[in-house]
């Protein structure tokens, strides 16, 4: 079987999909208006991606080498973070390092241990993304080897998109990638930031809100997450479940604006019209 497991089918050809319709507007497209509306039409859509890009970096949706390598591709012309960047700063870096400040790659202290605000974070994890994973690659020369082919790579389709259309790679892949990276810093402040803590358990906010775990793969359960960085994404409820006593109810939250939204119209739908009437 192509997929480690049948779930990852769902989010694989999603994203599949998103990338065929990029390039179909990309090669087929003549109008300017119609390269931007949809390319900001899929800004939150990719912003899913980037959660996605993430999971597969814990555990990899496929069973072959060339099937992962192509995926992550597709995902960093997508989001991007390449191939072996998450797995350096994120894996081998934020998750190792997140209980000490003066070591985390995603840190939200300042050198000074002022706790930064989430604009500072975003604009010094961002820019420093690529540095410092390249800096935990030196202890992981293999994970560094395939991290600089990665961005070879994908330099190269880019030029080559950048060749054919040059103005559409700009609106559909270049500006989005720098757009993406930059959001996907600025969504993890809210996962640690002011908790100096060194039990796990009280290390991390975590969001059970179905909607937003719907699309980000469940994400928001990220205690869990940390513990266990290898488990694949849908363990986390069922391990969660096993853990939540050991998590203090103010180590939770809501989810952004729609995601609430989406529940109230789900309770509204589910009001209305699924429940039984009682005859009189």
């Amino acid at each position: 079987m192509l997929a480690k497991r049948k779930i990852d089918y769902y989010p694989t050809a999603f994203i599949g999909l998103v990338f065929l319709s990029d390039l179909a507007v990309l090669f087929f497209s003549d109008s300017l208006w119609v390269t931007i509306l949809w390319s900001l039409a899929l800004l939150n859509v990719k912003g899913w991606i980037c959660a996605w890009n993430h999971h597969h970096q814990h555990c990899k949706f496929f069973n072959y080498s060339w099937a992962n390598r192509s995926l992550e591709l597709i995902m960093g012309l997508q989001t991007g973070v390449v191939g072996e960047c998450w797995v350096l700063h994120h894996t081998l870096g934020h998750h190792r390092n997140y209980l000490d400040q003066t070591k985390d790659e995603s840190a939200w202290k300042a050198d000074n241990g002022r706790t930064m605000g989430p604009l500072e974070y975003t604009l010094k994890v961002s820019i420093l993304a690529y540095p410092k994973a390249i800096q935990v690659g030196k202890k992981h020369p293999r994970l560094l080897k395939k991290l600089i082919e990665n961005i070879g790579l994908t330099a190269v389709v880019l030029g080559i998109m950048f060749w054919i259309n040059w103005v559409g790679t700009l609106i559909l892949f270049a500006g989005p990638m720098v757009f993406l990276e930059v959001m996907t810093v600025y969504v993890t402040y809210d996962h640690h930031a002011g908790l100096d803590e060194q039990d796990p358990y009280l290390a991390t906010y975590n969001i059970t809100d179905r909607w937003y775990n719907l699309v980000s793969c469940n994400l928001g359960y990220h205690t869990a997450h940390h513990l266990r960085c290898g488990k694949h994404w849908s363990e986390l409820p069922q391990f969660h479940e096993e853990i939540k006593h050991k998590i203090p109810p103010h180590l939770y939250r809501e989810p952004a604006k729609p995601f609430l939204l989406m529940g109230k119209l789900e309770r509204l739908f589910t009001r209305y019209f699924l429940t039984p009437v009682e005859e009189g």
